[in-house]
């Protein structure tokens, strides 16, 4: 292990999402078991969930000026985030074609309160476009809970 990395850490991530497109808003909540850990700076979350669809393993990385989410599975996507709100491509695939649209950051935030080594919650919210043309805003809080061994 070098000295930018950090043993990987068993987490349990409670996950709402909120989505909000025109007039109506939908929330979900989900609790999955994952692992965290640090390498050269940036902050890793790794997690699987099982679907009707199938299982997607998602991991979130974390950097200091942006945010990557990634998906594979039964959706494929990658969002890039940027902190400065730049708009950036992203992707998603649930099986029925390949939608490139804009994605821009509004808000992001990390908290660290057991343990300054282990992520205890990360917010983001962000806007989805599609030929610049707004979609709707969609909320991800992430409650992280080190799992006990």
């Amino acid at each position: 292990m070098t000295v930018n990395q950090m043993e990987r850490k068993k987490v349990t991530i409670h996950i709402t999402n909120v989505i909000r497109q025109m007039d109506a808003e939908e929330k979900s909540d989900m609790s999955v078991s994952g692992v965290f850990y640090r390498d050269k700076g940036n902050r890793y979350l790794h997690y699987e969930e099982k679907q009707l669809a199938g299982t997607i393993r998602t991991v979130l990385k974390i950097a200091d000026n942006e945010l990557l989410l990634m998906r594979s599975g039964a959706v494929n996507m990658r969002m890039h985030f940027f902190r400065d709100n730049r708009r950036s491509t992203a992707s998603v695939d649930s099986g029925a074609g390949k939608l490139q649209l804009e994605s821009e950051l509004v808000s992001m935030e990390e908290l660290y309160e057991n343990k300054p080594d282990v992520l205890s919650e990360v917010a983001f919210q962000y806007d989805l476009l599609s030929h610049g043309e707004y979609i709707g805003s969609y909320t991800v809080l992430m409650k992280i809970e080190e799992d006990a061994e």
